[in-house]
């Protein structure tokens, strides 16, 4: 039995990016002004690389934790 599902979670950050790319992009079209160049500066581009990461170390931490239960689980035989 599996104790552990990242999936789930990666998904719902991913499609949350996206919701948020696309209402960013929409608002963007209709407020062109010295305050949206504040909010995208200081707020909307630095979430992307975040994102971003926080993905990458999402799937990483899936990889390992798959290694963990081939390695370690009922099935194993103790072997490395």
């Amino acid at each position: 039995m599996r104790g552990f599902d990242l999936t789930a979670g990666s998904t719902r950050l991913s499609l949350a990016w996206e919701t948020l790319q696309r209402a960013n992009a929409a608002a963007a079209a209709q407020w062109n002004d010295a305050t949206n160049q504040h909010f995208q500066d200081q707020y909307y581009r630095p979430l992307e690389p975040k994102v971003r990461h926080a993905l990458a170390a999402i799937h990483r931490l899936a990889e390992i934790l798959r290694k963990a239960e081939r390695e370690c689980g009922p099935d194993s035989t103790g072997d490395s």
